[in-house]
């Protein structure tokens, strides 16, 4: 697992909204796809997603999660209004594979949280723990061919545009993009403290804003966050499963950077 999950991060995670986390209209297709398969589905969380377990406990299905700390997976339960009936599994997407199968496997960002080279380790178990003709859903910040971004320009497009509203919720995703080491295939958290900070003793953001981020705890934290091409990811995808659907969401600020795909194994 990436360095730097330790049990104090998981206390900032109230501060994350989206794009960090599912919005209404990714829930509302997810919700579909879970009643396609009716009130027996069975049903995987790779992580411990309030939002999805709420969703599953609104509609009276049970719940296996397998999350690599319990201590995570206690503490955001305190996030979940409407509990389901659940089973955790303490373990690493990497190495824990359960012997049954499930009809919806979800994950957000989890795919995000694997380096690249683990991504189809991680994909391959999955597909093993999927029924045929399950649906895996996960959800996945990824990054365009050749992206680069400017940070300045991302202020401003937020002055411009967005002034007023979460400034973490418009430039979260350009800033990981603004420090992303290509070579390496990932952005460091600490990174994006680092230029936030850097952006804002220049004059171009207020104290208020600087804060938004702060609680967010990214200052020296070693996490690196992994954004896949969408070619790349597309291509690692189609290893092991067969894509129904790309959706993005409707929410303004996903513009299509935060894709849910439907996929069923091959």
């Amino acid at each position: 697992m990436p360095k730097d999950w330790s049990e104090e991060f998981v206390h900032h995670w109230k501060y994350f909204i989206g794009p960090a986390r599912p919005g209404p209209s990714e829930l509302e297709k997810i919700r579909q796809k879970i009643l396609e398969k009716g009130e027996d589905a069975k049903v995987l969380i790779l992580g411990s997603t309030s939002e999805y377990r709420n969703l599953l406990g609104e509609l009276g299905i049970p719940v296996t999660l397998i999350d690599f700390k319990r201590y995570n997976y206690e503490h955001l339960s305190d996030e979940v209004e409407n509990m389901p009936q659940e089973r955790f599994i303490e373990g690493d997407w990497l190495s824990t594979v359960l012997d049954e199968k499930f009809d919806i496997i979800l994950a957000d960002n989890v795919l995000n949280i694997v380096c690249k080279k683990d991504l189809r380790e991680l994909l391959k178990n999955v597909s093993k723990m999927l029924e045929p003709n399950g649906y895996f859903l996960p959800r996945t910040y990824i990054r365009r061919k050749g992206e680069k971004i400017d940070p300045v320009k991302v202020i401003e497009k937020y002055r411009e545009k967005r002034d007023g509203e979460s400034f973490y919720t418009w430039t979260a995703r350009d800033l990981y993009i603004a420090v992303y080491d290509t070579e390496k295939d990932c952005a460091t958290l600490k990174d994006v403290w680092t230029l936030i900070k850097s952006l804002h003793d220049k004059g171009l953001f207020t104290d208020r804003e600087l804060e938004e981020w702060r609680k967010n705890s990214f200052e020296n934290r070693e996490l690196t966050f992994y954004m896949p091409s969408e070619d790349d990811l597309d291509k690692a995808l189609k290893e092991f499963f067969r894509i129904v659907e790309v959706f993005n969401g409707t929410e303004e600020y996903l513009k299509g950077d935060v894709p849910l795909h439907i996929l069923k194994p091959k």
